[in-house]
C-alpha cells in the first residue's frame, strides 16, 4: 500500500504555487483599481462641490442686482479697490479675476455653505451698453464667482452677464 518516494515528482506543489501567484496578482490589480476609482470619485465630488459653491455665489450676486441692491453704476469703483465687490468697467472689462490675490481682495464673500474649505466669493463689474436700434443706454453686469471645494486646490470660476429688463 505504501508508494515508494522516488515515484512522486511534486507537481501538485508547483501547480498550487503558480495558482497562488496568479490569484495574488489578480488581487493586487483589483486593489489598485479600487483605490484609483475611489480617488477619482473623491476628486469628482470635490470638483462638483466647488462648482455648486460658485453657482451659489453667482445666484446671490444676481439676486443683489435684481432686488435693487445695485442701481446703475452708483457706488462702483473705477479701480475696483474698495472691497465692495462693485467695479466700474465702463472703460472696458478688466480681467482682474485671473489674479487670485486681487480677486479675493476685491470680492464679496458668500457665507453659510458647509463642507467647503473657504466660502465662495464674487464681484460685479458694471458697464453701459447701447443696444442696437436704441437711443438709450442700458446697464449690464458681468458677475465673476469663485467657488472652493473640500480641498485647498479645488477652485471653480464662473462668469455670467446679467441684464436688467
Amino acid at each position: 500500500m505504501n508508494t515508494p518516494r522516488h515515484h512522486q515528482t511534486g507537481a501538485a506543489l508547483i501547480i498550487s504555487m503558480i495558482l497562488l501567484l496568479v490569484m495574488t496578482l489578480i488581487g493586487v490589480t483589483a486593489m489598485q483599481s479600487t483605490v484609483l476609482e475611489e480617488k477619482m470619485a473623491g476628486n469628482y465630488r470635490d470638483q462638483n462641490l466647488a462648482f455648486q459653491a460658485a453657482e451659489a455665489a453667482l445666484r446671490e450676486a444676481e439676486s443683489v442686482i435684481a432686488n435693487g441692491g445695485v442701481t446703475g453704476l452708483t457706488n462702483f469703483d473705477a479701480d475696483c479697490t474698495s472691497g465692495s465687490g462693485l467695479c466700474d468697467a465702463t472703460g472696458g472689462l478688466s480681467d482682474v479675476w485671473k489674479d487670485a490675490t486681487k480677486f479675493a481682495h476685491r470680492a464679496v464673500a458668500v457665507t453659510s455653505l458647509a463642507e467647503v474649505v473657504q466660502q465662495p466669493i464674487y464681484w460685479i463689474e458694471g458697464y453701459k451698453v447701447l443696444p442696437a436700434g436704441s437711443s438709450s443706454w442700458k446697464y449690464q453686469y458681468r458677475i465673476t464667482a469663485m467657488g472652493y471645494g473640500g480641498g485647498v486646490n479645488t477652485r471653480v470660476i464662473l462668469q455670467t452677464v446679467y441684464r436688467l429688463k
